[in-house]
């Protein structure tokens, strides 16, 4: 298998490194069961195609995707999770019966996006906890069967088209940070205020469809972005950076809650304008947050 893998490699750097890659793979395998030798050989095609693109962890671009990895996570579990509240809601709420309801839900589509939700919830706990290697296969395979199946479950789970697309670029940006950069993400205490920003997002939603905070009856999918967007602000206004870096990170991170908004607020144009014309002004004041004369520091 390993020489399959090494011809996505680059010509050049297979010719330099091919050899080493190869031995390291043999010896890492020997003796393993062939799931561990698949998930090397996966870990390797996933490096191929980095080296391919490049996006190895030298490049430029590797800095912005070390920024927008755990945010990317953390905004991957938000969607699955407001989806999973909603249905939680609407099952409890129910007058069928509990067993009748979950044979009918965890059928068909539903059952897989359901079951795809619980798996990028504990997926993207999971990565952002350290644990990558398990986390990030686990987030990125529940990511793109989530993807598939709500291709044809209808608008319940969100569009057709634009949700999928967004699930599918969020599992492009976890996979394409290298490894070495998403341990310093998490070494850099990111993780504690993408968990944060998990937490901004549900709590509120939670409360909002309880009707604990009964002057408000939805928030059109705007709260979960002005949360991602205020979490890229803050720092590169309290740093004195420039913000581009950061305005970049947040945007890579975001497909899931825009996918999310998309659907919330279909049909209401006034307010789709409304939630653009606030992004838009929240990644201009980022932008403009440096200040002469200071240097800006490293992000978060």
């Amino acid at each position: 298998m390993i020489e399959h893998v090494l011809r996505l490699y680059p010509a050049t750097y297979r010719r330099a490194h091919g050899e080493e890659i190869a031995a390291t793979y043999r010896e890492m395998t020997a003796g393993e069961p062939l799931s561990a030798r698949l998930r090397e050989g996966a870990g390797l095609a996933a490096h191929a195609m980095r080296m391919r693109m490049g996006l190895g962890s030298g490049a430029p671009v590797s800095l912005v995707l070390a920024l927008a990895y755990p945010f990317a996570l953390a905004a991957s579990a938000t969607a699955c999770g407001l989806h999973l509240l909603r249905w939680y809601i609407g099952f409890v709420s129910s007058p069928t019966p509990l067993g009748v309801q979950l044979g009918v839900d965890l059928s068909g589509a539903w059952g897989v996006l359901l079951v795809s939700s619980l798996i990028v919830c504990a997926g993207a706990a999971s990565a952002l906890s350290g644990r990558w290697r398990v986390g990030v296969p686990c987030t990125v395979a529940g990511l793109l069967s989530f993807a598939a199946a709500a291709v044809v479950s209808g608008p319940a789970f969100g569009d057709p088209v634009v949700t999928p697309a967004a699930m599918a670029l969020a599992a492009v940006v976890v996979l394409a940070c290298p490894p070495d950069r998403r341990l310093e993400s998490i070494a850099a205490g990111r993780a504690g205020t993408a968990g944060a920003v998990i937490a901004l997002v549900i709590v509120p939603r939670a409360a909002i469809d309880a009707h604990a905070v009964p002057w408000v009856s939805t928030d059109y999918g705007c709260w979960p972005l002005l949360v991602l967007a205020a979490t890229g602000a803050a720092p590169a206004w309290r740093s004195g950076s420039r913000g581009v870096r950061e305005s970049g990170a947040m945007v890579l991170a975001s497909p899931p809650l825009l996918a999310h908004a998309y659907a919330t607020a279909w049909g209401e144009a006034a307010v789709v304008a409304c939630l653009a014309a606030v992004l838009t002004a929240i990644a201009a004041i980022t932008l403009l947050a440096g200040r002469p004369g200071r240097t800006g520091r490293t992000f978060l």
